[in-house]
């Protein structure tokens, strides 16, 4: 297969050779899929190569961010909602699953997934048979599940933060490499970036090769970030190593500890970690979830929390 007839086009050779494999070997299977890696790596890219190498490519290719709904609004979003089903709640609303039916619905965040919908989820893994809230009716959509995650799903599992038998739904599987472990795919990002967004300004020779040599933490995403950075000095001027240089920096300001944080820090005592779980609830309404987020905790770690600390209702 020389080129990819869609999100890729003449970028598809520049992919690692294992990624190209799995895509072409699982896209035109219809079982279920968990993409692994670490944060802007590509995941997303991945899955509509996926989707547009299956039957399904036909029908549509719906994104949802699991770590951008609340816990009491999830199930609503995958699943849908009847008029008066809950406050607001003013008409009846399909969820993501109905709106991808006869597609693709990709779930990125996927290790962000409140428990109780992680159960829910997974009877409509095993199904495709779903409840909107507020109805008793059962609902089928033909739906394929891409899951995407750069949690330690295994941690997670151990923890008890995460069903084992959920992961187990998802039996295709890809790890995605971070972007220094493909540095021949570079060129082709930038020149459909430039493609894509009218940039008529050229890359010098020294400042594609530091693009190539750079470590990318950030992986695509700060590539893109970088290469708007110097879209928008240049207009339409030769993008030198300098000002590639000066996007690195740009992308480097707020993500440098700073002195003070660097400093090592005195353990807290079990006083200061019940003072601040307090604070949270109290600052979030005693909303669990959201104080779990300010703590920067997961919601399973901040009840043992709870419990082990002995913070009360009363509190």
């Amino acid at each position: 297969m020389s080129e990819y007839p869609g999100c890729w086009n003449d970028e598809w050779n520049d992919l690692p050779k294992d990624m190209r494999h799995f895509a072409t070997q699982f896209g035109p299977a219809d079982d279920h899929v968990l993409l692994l890696g670490p944060p802007g790596s590509g995941k997303g890219y991945l899955a509509q190569i996926l989707h547009e190498l299956s039957p399904r490519a036909g029908g549509p290719f719906v994104q949802q961010n699991c770590g951008a709904i609340t816990e009491s609004l999830a199930e609503a979003t995958l699943f849908g909602s009847m008029k008066g089903a809950y406050t607001g709640a003013t008409e009846s609303k399909a969820g993501v699953v109905e709106a991808a039916a006869g597609g693709t619905l990709f779930l990125d965040e996927f290790g962000a997934l409140p428990s109780a919908i992680q159960a829910m989820l997974l009877i409509f893994l095993e199904k495709r048979e779903f409840r909107r809230v507020g109805s008793t009716t059962v609902r089928e959509a033909s739906v394929r599940v891409i899951a995407a995650t750069n949690r330690d799903l295994g941690e997670a599992i151990r923890a008890g933060e995460f069903r084992v038998d959920l992961v187990g739904r998802l039996p295709l599987r890809y790890k995605v490499p971070p972007l220094r472990e493909r540095r021949g795919e570079i060129a082709g990002i930038v020149d459909r970036y430039s493609r894509e967004n009218g940039v008529e300004g050229e890359l010098a020779d020294d400042a594609m090769s530091r693009l190539r040599s750079h470590e990318w933490r950030g992986n695509i995403r700060e590539l893109v970030s970088v290469l708007k950075y110097c879209a928008a000095v240049a207009k339409g001027g030769l993008i030198t190593l300098d000002l590639v240089e000066a996007g690195i920096r740009n992308q480097q300001i707020g993500m440098e500890p700073s002195t003070e944080a660097a400093k090592p820090r005195k353990a807290k005592s079990d006083e200061d970690m019940k003072r601040e779980l307090v604070q949270a609830l109290k600052a979030t309404g005693g909303n669990k979830s959201e104080a779990a987020r300010l703590v920067g905790i997961h919601r399973t770690t901040f009840h043992r929390r709870l419990k082990k600390y002995g913070v009360g209702r009363s509190e």
